[in-house]
């Protein structure tokens, strides 16, 4: 017989208590538990694979360098989350122009591809859509637009990330989407009837 281990692998709130005691093994677990999401939402939000790669490394050693902050009563992803938006948010405030669009934005319009051979294609087109329409957003607008619409995250999940009002975030949402439709429709109005037809 092939031996198993029954012993549950430590949740995240156990993971951070090891390596505040000094476990350096219970962090490389951790962050190999999260890179995944941590890289999706920046890539997500900047759009370009090399930054949100140097991205994630900075929210590791954000992370490691403030574990003790971590307040255990609240889930370790909506601190890590929040995390992860401030240096995303900085890094657009201080790289505004980005020429690259944002993966995974099917979900701004809905369309029906049938031969498989232009699914890439349609894909590049719809990022290019999303990457001009979005960059008239405000760092802010455009994260919660990606929390939102691309994590499925509610808005009261958001609220705590971001450590703001719940209203707040349906604010900003709803400019973004008023935004985005206006630009749509300014630039792209073939988008814009898909993305009414959406909604």
């Amino acid at each position: 017989m092939i031996p198993t281990n029954d012993s549950p692998e430590p949740d995240d709130r156990q993971l951070v208590e090891q390596v505040r005691h000094g476990d350096e093994g219970a962090f490389e677990t951790l962050v190999r538990r999260k890179t995944s999401k941590v890289y999706g939402l920046c890539y997500r939000v900047i759009g370009n694979s090399e930054d949100a790669k140097d991205i994630s490394q900075l929210v590791f050693i954000k992370l490691w360098e403030n574990i003790e902050k971590y307040d255990a009563q609240y889930a370790f992803d909506t601190w890590l989350y929040r995390m992860v938006t401030n240096v995303a948010i900085d890094f657009m405030r201080n790289k505004h122009s980005r020429d690259n669009a944002v993966n995974s934005t099917l979900r701004l319009v809905k369309t029906s591809v049938d031969p498989e051979q232009t699914v890439t294609v349609q894909r590049k087109e719809v990022e290019a859509v999303f990457n001009a329409v979005s960059d008239v957003l405000s760092p802010k607008q455009k994260t919660i637009f990606v929390m939102s619409e691309m994590e499925d995250l509610r808005s009261s999940e958001i609220a705590k990330i971001l450590g703001c009002q719940e209203s707040t975030v349906r604010n900003h949402l709803f400019n973004a989407r008023k935004v985005m439709q206006q630009q749509l429709k300014r630039r792209f109005p073939e988008y814009a009837r898909l993305w009414e037809e959406s909604r």
